[in-house]
């Protein structure tokens, strides 16, 4: 299986991609025949931008899966669905994916961050939502997390707001999704912004698999700001599992991603745009 970053916060060189502040990418499983988009970064040009230039064609993609409803995560829908040019186009995620979303900061007060295109619209393009709450096997080894326990660490979703019945009201982001491949040398683990908390996120993997392996943990970690005491609790967690292959990206931040990198020496990998990740 191939694990391939089409957009990131960051870029490594790869001529002609851009990045940007989101996270997509794209995993192709061919023993069986199964392409699938995870999230759509913050933009449609970007996002297209990089599909294009991996030399994918977006009608070869089978499936979406929509790690979480924030707007980093689902900007490019509109636009991979017209690329499509009406094509009918499968999308799992949970069933919060059109409730709004809001976080509040002391530089920009509250803001909007939420999906940023109505059900209806997309529809109208291909759209064909499929909502799950609990795990969903898309294919054999490849299964959606839907929501996440958080029974065996802490979640990171300071500062996120939803509506509640009287006003905006603290968000525990149940949506926050993974994606799980089966490989031969245990589990690869693809985050969107792992607001479940990565302890949350892996432990419920192995709880739906059986499989106490892991072998590689792609994308977002929510580390962004974090303080020194969660870090160095993340980097003892993660260490403890032996991981194959750690490649932290997007929301995860400099100062974790440092730390994680010490640890991890040659397992970790430096990722970013247009990076390719390969697993047997």
């Amino acid at each position: 299986m191939k694990v391939t970053i089409l957009v990131d916060n960051y870029i490594l060189g790869h001529k002609g991609m851009v990045a940007e502040h989101g996270f997509s990418a794209l995993v192709e499983i061919p023993e069986n025949e199964l392409t699938l988009l995870f999230d759509t970064g913050t933009t449609g040009s970007v996002l297209m931008n990089n599909i294009r230039l991996a030399g994918v064609n977006p009608a070869n993609i089978d499936a979406v899966v929509i790690s979480h409803r924030h707007y980093d995560h689902t900007g490019g829908l509109r636009a991979f669905l017209e690329a499509r040019k009406g094509r009918d186009t499968i999308i799992i995620s949970h069933p919060d994916l059109f409730e709004p979303a809001y976080a509040k900061s002391r530089k920009d007060g509250i803001r909007y961050i939420g999906n940023p295109f109505r059900r209806e619209e997309l529809e109208s393009l291909g759209a064909r939502f499929i909502y799950t709450r609990r795990p969903m096997k898309i294919a054999d080894g490849v299964i959606v997390t839907g929501e996440i326990p958080r029974e065996w660490g802490p979640s990171h979703t300071g500062h996120m707001l939803r509506q509640g019945d009287e006003g905006l009201i603290e968000d525990t982001l149940p949506d926050d999704s993974a994606l799980i491949l089966e490989a031969t040398e245990g589990l690869v683990i693809i985050t969107g912004c792992g607001h479940a908390g990565i302890e949350n996120i892996i432990e419920y993997a192995i709880n739906i698999t059986g499989e106490r392996r892991i072998a590689g943990v792609i994308g977002g970690l929510h580390l962004m700001g974090a303080e020194d005491s969660r870090i160095e609790e993340v980097v003892r967690y993660l260490s403890s599992k032996e991981l194959t292959t750690l490649a932290p990206t997007h929301c995860t931040g400099l100062r974790a991603q440092a730390a994680l990198a010490t640890a991890f020496g040659k397992k970790y990998a430096v990722a970013g745009v247009g990076t390719v990740f390969t697993f047997e």
